[in-house]
């Protein structure tokens, strides 16, 4: 039977290196370095020691939240990956007995240090091996199994676009095929068959599957119908909630796990997929930027655009896309504002030509994207995306 002792042993053995990682974090103030380092030095530890590191983990976010997120210093976030250890070992120092309180709020004190904190240089994946380390030594964990929902079957929407054009599907091309064609022709087409390899595509279509993995596990979902919306807004839910709450029941709002580093966040999920061997075709050394896209039927992404070429791959479930060049900019109607430049207004089901006449002159491609197939889809073209069904898909963009 596994103990509370059993797991901090495991934990500890990150100590001394989480302890070197404080040089990394040279900036800190001298109040919340005098904290951790009493921390450190101390040969016991009591109650009252979260509450001082717990502290720390507070301000540093506080920080962190004032003014734009891409602007914030590294060193806060690194204190709170940092202070995250300390605290979840100081937890499990304090706790006499396993629960499944215990599990969760150990996991809960985890994806929080991995949700708003980053990788320190002496350990990168700190806080998610310290989560392998307790999924393993817990293999009995109940995380409440739920009767899940029929993925097999979708209900395709008939495509009343008559003026679209159909997206070529090709049978797993050769690499040098792909790259002539469509990477330096910059057009966009279907991969058949080049997944069949991927463990996801059977152990992804029970629900459960997530839930036995994962579903103490914290996770940002975007609530609402799209993103464009103004009531649309982000919530920290358990991935268990989220299936129970938004994947098994269609009442109440959209929940959708969109555009998130799920495969960094849980590595353990990173063993179920393959990067494509087309994506070495790249202009950078940049690593591939891995994305999942996990919800129910109904999600939409409105008309937008990225700036690196994408290897949208199906896993479960089936979606429809409306694809549009580059050169249909102007007849889609982007919005003026900054933060949604990148964004259309059209919405190409039912585009209302009365208030957006120039959109007869776009050239919009169309597909349904099935399990086990790949959609490329080259740097700044226009893509719609819905949901015909329960989906998951992961993307690949690279520069």
């Amino acid at each position: 039977m596994v103990t509370c002792p059993d797991i901090r042993s495991k934990l500890e053995n990150f100590t001394p290196i989480v302890t070197s990682a404080m040089s990394e974090v040279s900036e800190l103030d001298i109040g919340c370095k005098t904290l951790l380092f009493n921390y450190i030095e101390k040969r016991s530890v009591n109650p009252s020691d979260i509450i001082s590191i717990q502290a720390v983990i507070d301000y540093m976010h506080e920080k962190i939240n004032i003014g734009n997120w891409k602007e914030v210093r590294i060193f806060l976030r690194k204190t709170i990956t940092i202070a995250s250890f300390f605290k979840l070992t100081c937890y499990l120092e304090n706790c006499s007995e396993l629960s499944e309180r215990v599990f969760r709020e150990c996991f809960k004190i985890i994806d929080f240090g991995i949700l708003f904190g980053c990788p320190i240089d002496k350990e990168p994946t700190l806080l998610q091996k310290c989560a392998e380390i307790i999924n393993t030594l817990c293999p009995s964990l109940d995380n409440s199994l739920i009767e899940a929902p029929n993925i097999e079957q979708s209900t395709v929407r008939e495509n009343n676009n008559s003026n679209t054009t159909p997206i070529p599907v090709i049978d797993c091309p050769s690499m040098e095929l792909f790259y002539k064609n469509y990477i330096l022709k910059e057009e966009p087409v279907i991969l058949d068959n080049c997944m069949k390899h991927w463990p996801a595509l059977s152990k992804w279509k029970d629900q459960n599957y997530f839930m036995k993995l994962a579903g103490m596990r914290t996770v940002s979902i975007e609530i609402g119908n799209k993103y464009t919306d103004s009531d649309w807004t982000q919530k920290l839910m358990t991935i268990g909630d989220f299936i129970k709450n938004h994947i098994c029941h269609e009442n109440g709002p959209t929940g959708y796990l969109a555009q998130y580093q799920l495969f960094d966040h849980i590595p353990e999920l990173k063993k179920d997929i393959v990067v494509p061997e087309y994506c070495c075709f790249s202009d950078s050394e940049d690593p591939v930027d891995i994305m999942a896209w996990y919800g129910p039927k109904g999600t939409i992404s409105p008309i937008h655009h990225d700036p690196k070429k994408n290897l949208l791959s199906q896993v479960i479930g089936e979606k429809q896309l409306f694809l549009f060049s580059p050169q249909d900019s102007e007849y889609l109607y982007p919005h003026d504002h900054q933060l949604l430049n990148n964004t259309a207004r059209i919405d190409p089901r039912q585009p209302d030509l009365d208030i957006y006449p120039k959109y007869k002159h776009a050239k919009p491609y169309y597909c349904v994207l099935k399990p086990g197939q790949m959609l490329y889809i080259p740097p700044k073209w226009w893509h719609f995306v819905e949901s015909l069904s329960l989906s998951f898909s992961v993307s690949f963009w690279w520069e």
